[in-house]
């Protein structure tokens, strides 16, 4: 079992750190696992600037060039993503921020379909759950397992605080390691086909503003070969129309907006 632990923090090594390597001892009792450790602070991985580029013309379009796709070929060769950052009013580190950013082209094409991830939070006392939400997205198409929030203040803790949070890392890690036993790629539910159908239909209509999003769906039947329930496709289909019907406005039109002002002569 290999694991890739995604390191957030600017500390490196803080009490993030402390927290997943809590998580690699307790997974390395229960079998044989192997973590690898990638420091963000230290990764080749530029500031996203924005542009879409990676969207609308492919990740291979998108014109800062470094580590991006070395990283994506170690996550891809995991069994298991351990994203970690401390919370920063309320957020995620800068450094998670941009690596969430530079890969949002894999939740329009999504490929980490084997993936498993789990999300470590470690904060003072506020409630870690919109720092979860956003990485709960970072990397399209792979699992969600856990999201462990974990309390870290300046002043030492008590007795009972320190077992609380053992108890939770312990759980948290036996979690992890039985969901990444599992290799398979997962059967379809109804909500992946409906979204994937809709995704489908959406870059049909878009086609000529996200040439690399028509191009990864068209003529798919899925995102990977798999059995689909017949079903289960129909029923989700017959959602796809009326909702597009619904969200018609958010589609092409004929009316750039916001319109570029025009500047006064001088």
């Amino acid at each position: 079992m290999k694991i890739l632990a995604v390191m957030g923090s600017p500390k490196g090594k803080g009490s993030g750190y402390r927290i997943v390597k809590k998580i690699e001892d307790r997974m390395k009792t229960l079998g044989p696992v192997e973590f690898d450790y990638l420091f963000l602070k230290d990764a080749n991985l530029q500031p996203c600037t924005g542009c879409y580029t990676c969207l609308a013309k492919g990740e291979d379009k998108c014109p800062l060039k470094d580590d991006r796709d070395a990283i994506e070929r170690m996550l891809q060769a995991s069994d298991g993503a351990i994203l970690s950052t401390p919370m920063n009013v309320l957020n995620v580190s800068w450094l998670m921020s941009n690596f969430i950013s530079r890969y949002a082209y894999a939740n329009h094409r999504p490929r980490f379909h084997r993936l498993k991830v789990m999300t470590v939070v470690n904060m003072g006392g506020d409630s870690p759950k919109t720092a979860h939400f956003l990485m709960r997205y970072a990397l399209g198409g792979s699992r969600l397992v856990h999201e462990l929030g974990v309390a870290s203040p300046l002043w030492p803790n008590t007795e009972r605080a320190v077992a609380k949070k053992e108890r939770a890392i312990n759980a948290a890690a036996e979690k992890f390691y039985h969901a990444c036993l599992d290799t398979s790629l997962p059967e379809p539910s109804l909500g992946d086909l409906f979204g994937f159908y809709l995704r489908q239909r959406i870059y049909v209509e878009c086609r000529e503003y996200l040439p690399a999003d028509y191009a990864f769906y068209n003529g798919k039947s899925y995102y990977y070969d798999t059995k689909i329930h017949p079903v289960k496709a129909a029923v989700a289909k017959a959602f796809v129309a009326p909702l597009l019907t619904l969200m018609k406005d958010m589609g092409p039109g004929n009316i750039p907006w916001p319109a570029a002002k025009k500047e006064p002569l001088s």
